[in-house]
């Protein structure tokens, strides 16, 4: 492993489709992520990210396999979810969300630069195939209770997420979660893992693709964590500055993400029954064209129609 030998992993984690394996490496962490399913948007050499931003760029070794260093063996989720396992202030938290927002600023500012074409974000080509091909007992229940014509207008999101025309393309993370986020002591030394899934796209899509997943929690939780999920929303957003376009696919990326997390969860785990509690929050996402889940973490974009 990069020429290095490493004792047994401190954290070994595995789906059907992703290994995540960490590794203490002198002072830092190695974090290894082994896609087991193909789905990654890039492939051989990858373009250099801007340096100094809070990007932690892959080394890709070959087979789906990508290497990073970090600053700490524990990611951002961790630390907040489920929402027992937070211990401290939240206030580093908050500093070190807003130090990823300013990382996929600097991201999205370097424009489309991966050979074209490029292929749609990994997490949105997973959930058009499955909205679109699968039978299985989640996509049954999905149907059951959203009906044909909202999961019809799933797919229609995922669709409009991937035509590049719809807003001027950027150098996209591809799937920004709160597990890639790998807090520092220092706030400002906040990394977050970038190579696996960069793609092209609109840069709402990152963003409302965070925050979906923070407010998937919000909406999870009880409310007593929901200031911490609100707060970090607004760090994020503070560090990345307005979007100079593509702002109203910002709730459609940020609806579509607790879906993703049930067709995922169906597809490389395994259908559990709380995944009913998650379907049965999902109407009211494909009725307000995504802003419910904008609203959960307090974020405030013209509704609909405005």
């Amino acid at each position: 492993m990069s020429g290095e030998e490493h004792s047994a992993p401190l954290h070994d984690m595995r789906t059907g489709r992703l290994r995540t394996r960490v590794y203490r490496a002198g002072e830092q962490y190695l974090w290894r992520r082994d896609v087991l399913t193909g789905d990654s948007a890039p492939s051989g050499a990858l373009p250099p990210l801007p340096a100094g931003v809070g990007l932690a760029e892959a080394e890709y070794r070959g087979d789906g396999t990508y290497e990073y260093r970090a600053p700490g063996g524990l990611s951002l989720g961790h630390r907040i979810w489920p929402p027992a396992a937070r211990t401290g202030p939240p206030e580093p938290l908050v500093r070190a969300m807003r130090t990823v927002g300013r990382a996929l600023r600097a991201l999205h500012a370097r424009g489309p630069v991966l050979p074209v074409p490029a292929l749609p974000p990994p997490p949105i080509s997973r959930l058009s195939r499955w909205l679109r091909s699968t039978d299985d007992h989640a996509h049954r229940r999905l149907t059951a209770v959203l009906g044909p014509s909202r999961v019809e207008e799933l797919a229609a999101w995922c669709d409009a997420l991937t035509d590049t025309a719809s807003a001027r393309p950027a150098l996209l993370h591809g799937e920004p979660s709160v597990g890639v986020i790998v807090p520092s002591p220092d706030p400002s030394g906040t990394v977050l893992l970038t190579g696996e899934s960069l793609t092209h796209g609109p840069a709402a899509f990152d963003l409302g693709w965070l925050l979906g997943e923070l407010a998937e929690m919000a909406r999870l939780a009880d409310p007593a964590h929901t200031p911490l999920l609100v707060d970090l929303a607004a760090a994020l957003l503070a560090g990345h500055g307005p979007l100079d376009s593509g702002s109203a696919l910002l709730p459609l990326a940020a609806g579509l993400r607790s879906v993703v997390h049930v067709s995922d969860y169906a597809t490389y785990v395994g259908w559990n029954d709380g995944l009913e509690h998650c379907i049965a929050l999902l109407p009211d996402l494909v009725d307000t064209a995504g802003h419910a889940a904008l609203d959960a973490v307090g974020v405030r974009t013209p509704a609909p129609g405005g």
